[in-house]
């Protein structure tokens, strides 16, 4: 057999043999993340940090992962939703902005035992809408007024903790704070408010969870 021809089933075997193993990694890694996904049930209370912005309990139901049975990095990703009111500088409430966002991140967890907790710090851009409420006109004592939101970013670093009563099931909390600072504008005929409604929160959430596939 010649050089050249072992240097040609050299390459095939370079090429060829990473495939399988490859493919096995994958389909060990899609295995390990379906055993993580769960159901949460959350409660949760927003709190903004401007006066002239409110917000209060919410409840719902969302999809999330297991912390895991490891100390070490994590790099989650998160979608978040969640709406706040406006008021006007006479007190009236006169819109709602309803915040849709996707986050990535890092952060770092810890596990004992039954006990999993952890830091992270996320950031990623919100699309926001807004949808006027109650009687504009009255709140700004003018006619004709209009009301506008951009998008922004988004930054959101926050903690966790969460106990597994079960392998299945557990009782979770978290807190963090988000910081958000998109463009609102209200124009009437004679003035125009900008810069004046701040969207960053404090958010606490708690809750429980089903994660039917772990071990």
């Amino acid at each position: 057999m010649k050089i050249r021809d072992l240097r040609v089933i050299a390459a095939l075997i370079l090429v060829l043999v990473p495939a399988p193993a490859q493919a096995g990694v994958i389909k060990e890694n899609l295995a390990r993340l379906i055993r993580k996904i769960g159901i949460h049930g959350n409660g949760s209370y927003r709190h903004p940090l401007d006066r002239d912005v409110t917000k209060g309990w919410g409840y719902g139901v969302s999809i999330g992962l297991s912390p895991g049975h490891t100390n070490g990095w994590k790099y989650p990703f998160a979608l978040t939703f969640f709406t706040q009111d406006l008021h006007s500088p006479n007190g009236d409430e006169f819109a709602s902005i309803r915040t849709r966002a996707l986050l990535g991140g890092i952060g770092y967890g810890w596990h004992f035992g039954r006990f999993s907790t952890g830091i992270q710090l996320q950031t990623g851009y919100a699309l926001n809408h807004v949808s006027v409420k109650g009687d504009l006109e009255h709140a700004f004592n003018a006619a004709m007024v209009s009301v506008d939101v951009g998008n922004s970013w988004l930054l959101r670093p926050s903690v966790k903790a969460e106990y597994f009563l079960t392998p299945k099931f557990s009782v979770r909390v978290s807190g963090d704070y988000v910081y958000m600072r998109p463009r609102i504008a209200v124009t009437t005929p004679t003035e125009r408010f900008e810069g004046r409604w701040d969207e960053s929160n404090l958010h606490a959430n708690f809750g429980v969870a089903f994660y039917p596939f772990r071990k």
